[in-house]
């Protein structure tokens, strides 16, 4: 596709300095391209009831710690996170707001849902000091 439209802006007989401006473009859209369909990973979250949600609470709370940065430096939103990380685990995460604010309203009251991975990661880090 992006060939094409390489090819009509020389048919056209754009000037070369925007042809070239332009080509440069394509050239890097195709390499982000091809390095989205390269990027594979073996890693998968376990399809286990709750696992997602606390998958995601991890995620969010390391996120709100400002744990994460964009490949210069910069800020990168939450969305972002969670699309990367998705991928990685090959999850769609892309609903992490609504995972996070259902599983919030019916934890309200007392919050053990919510902070119940923390205090697990809290626990296993225990035992792994103790090794």
């Amino acid at each position: 596709m992006l060939h094409v439209l390489n090819y009509a802006l020389h048919i056209k007989h754009y000037p070369q300095d925007v042809c070239g401006i332009i080509e440069k473009k394509i050239i890097l859209l195709e390499k982000a391209e091809q390095e989205a369909a390269s990027f594979s990973s073996n890693l998968r979250l376990l399809a286990k009831k709750g696992i997602k949600v606390k998958f995601i609470r991890v995620i969010n709370c390391l996120y709100e710690l400002s744990f994460f940065t964009d490949k210069q430096g910069g800020n990168i939103t939450k969305k972002e996170v969670f699309e990367i990380v998705g991928k990685t685990v090959n999850q769609d995460l892309s609903s992490f707001q609504n995972d996070m604010s259902t599983t919030k309203a019916a934890a309200n009251s007392d919050m053990y849902n919510t902070l119940e991975i923390f205090k697990l990661m809290h626990a296993k880090q225990q035992e792994i000091n103790n090794k």
